[in-house]
């Protein structure tokens, strides 16, 4: 089943170096911030006679609220991001120029010959992509695919400016990483999700045994080439750590090259698993980094959070309307810890046993014992990150913060080289303690350190400075 195919419609460039560019040119227009925040934005329909209907409907209706996406200043930055990866992307890959001949002719000599994907002389990408990193349920993909849906994916090219031109462009291409990280699965998806797009057979011609993954891969590239590619998103990248030894670098290097090669920007969604892949990759660090590398840690209990909660709190459907309060706030970040799908599911949940109870109300206390007696699997994992403690955290990677060294020592290209290990201190003070605990809270590590001086200040006794043993 092939998707819609947009007609291309040319608009005028205001950057020289977009200009005469139909690849830039079909694109829409950049969106103001404030535009962004809009288009983001997902408001399921309601009306507050819904709250009157039968209970039976009225549990139905608290799914709406799962539907419900209330962007933040992050989700913005994101979308900056991903604009300038398209369009600058594409900035190097003009069809009307002869470096782009000479990558088709690049891609069909690799295609014959098997030896993959040589450089193209006089070609040299300036656009790289980025990585997003953070704790699951935080609302990476789902932003992502909420940016994605504002481009037009397939546009479908014919004549430009009177110069015939029959091609289709692919403005974006986004596939998961299979769950035992193996690069074979990886191209079969970019295979298949074509093959929707563009109705295709491409998976079905390299699923025989006769392709081999070294052909596949030289495909995947050649595509991305022919088919006007814009950029390509990774998710849940994390997977790399399943595959067998050797892969996780493997396919790094597949991204870089196809970076290097061909320019399509890669972009690289994951949870803090990723960073044990990523930090031991400074080359594919310095590809991901091309925009910075944004951290998505959890909310802070703050204007943010409470924007958040007052966007699902509309959506209410007991008979009771019950009032949004700091104490209704408060509790609920309790149980959530700063992560929007907890949040979400946590009220949802509520409400619906507060519909089937026939109480038709809930409180502070009803947030608290929903979230103990319906989303137990979750428990330990809440509990670790109330406590704030590392040694904790570290058994549920996919939610355990960021710390600052992970990212400044292991990850970002501001390190010119690569950290050397330094295995942990066994004793620690409890000032560091105190960061290190502020940090898992959700502070970042410089509003830790501030605040945690600033206690230090006023401590008249002196018990704050003593050493303590940190538990590792």
């Amino acid at each position: 089943m092939t998707t819609m195919i947009h007609d291309a419609v040319y608009r005028d460039e205001l950057l020289d170096e977009f200009r005469y560019n139909p690849l830039i040119e079909a694109l829409p227009p950049p969106f103001e911030p404030g535009d962004a925040i809009a288009k983001l934005m997902i408001r399921p329909p309601y009306s507050d006679a819904e709250r009157n209907a039968p209970s039976s409907y009225r549990q139905l209706l608290t799914q709406r609220i799962v539907r419900l996406h209330q962007p933040m200043e992050r989700e913005v930055d994101v979308f900056g991001r991903i604009d300038r990866c398209i369009r600058w992307g594409y900035a190097d890959r003009n069809p009307l120029s002869q470096v782009y001949a000479a990558q088709l002719a690049a891609g069909y000599n690799a295609s014959v010959s098997g030896k993959g994907l040589n450089y193209v002389r006089g070609y040299h990408p300036h656009t790289y992509g980025f990585s997003i990193l953070g704790i699951s349920g935080i609302g990476k993909s789902t932003t992502v695919e909420s940016i994605l849906s504002l481009y037009p994916q397939v546009i479908r090219h014919t004549t430009y400016r009177g110069i015939p031109l029959v091609m289709h462009q692919v403005s974006w291409l986004k596939i998961d990483c299979s769950c035992d990280g193996s690069l074979k699965g990886l191209c079969m998806d970019f295979f298949r999700e074509l093959d929707d797009l563009l109705g295709t057979s491409y998976s079905e011609q390299y699923s025989s045994r006769r392709a081999t993954l070294d052909r596949m891969m030289i495909a995947m590239s050649r595509l991305c080439v022919s088919h006007n590619v814009g950029i390509l998103i990774i998710d849940e990248i994390q997977n790399l750590c399943s595959a067998q030894k050797g892969v996780p670098e493997r396919v790094l290097n597949f991204f870089v090259t196809l970076v290097n090669t061909i320019g399509v920007p890669v972009i690289m969604i994951g949870t803090p698993k990723a960073l044990s892949i990523l930090r031991n990759e400074f080359q594919q660090a310095k590809r991901g980094s091309g925009q910075g590398d944004p951290l998505w840690e959890r909310m802070p209990n703050d204007i943010s959070w409470e924007l958040f909660c007052r966007a699902i709190w509309t959506y209410q459907y007991t008979k009771e309307r019950i009032p949004f309060t700091p104490g209704m706030k408060n509790a609920l970040y309790e149980e959530a810890q700063g992560i929007p799908f907890l949040a979400v599911h946590i009220y949802k949940l509520v409400q619906e046993d507060a519909i089937l109870s026939g109480a038709e109300s809930f409180s502070e206390k009803d947030l608290h014992r929903i979230a103990s007696e319906k989303m137990g699997l979750t428990k330990p994992m809440r509990d670790a990150m109330k406590a704030g403690k590392e040694v904790d955290l570290k058994q549920y990677i996919d939610i355990a913060p960021f710390s600052f060294g992970d990212y400044k020592d292991n990850y970002s290209i501001a390190a010119e080289t690569k950290s050397p290990a330094v295995s942990p201190p066994k004793e620690s003070t409890a000032q560091e303690a105190a960061i290190v605990t502020l940090m898992g809270l959700g502070l970042s590590h410089e509003a830790a350190r501030s605040f945690v001086s600033m206690a230090l200040a006023e401590d008249k006794s002196g018990c704050l400075a003593a050493p303590v043993i940190a538990q590792r």
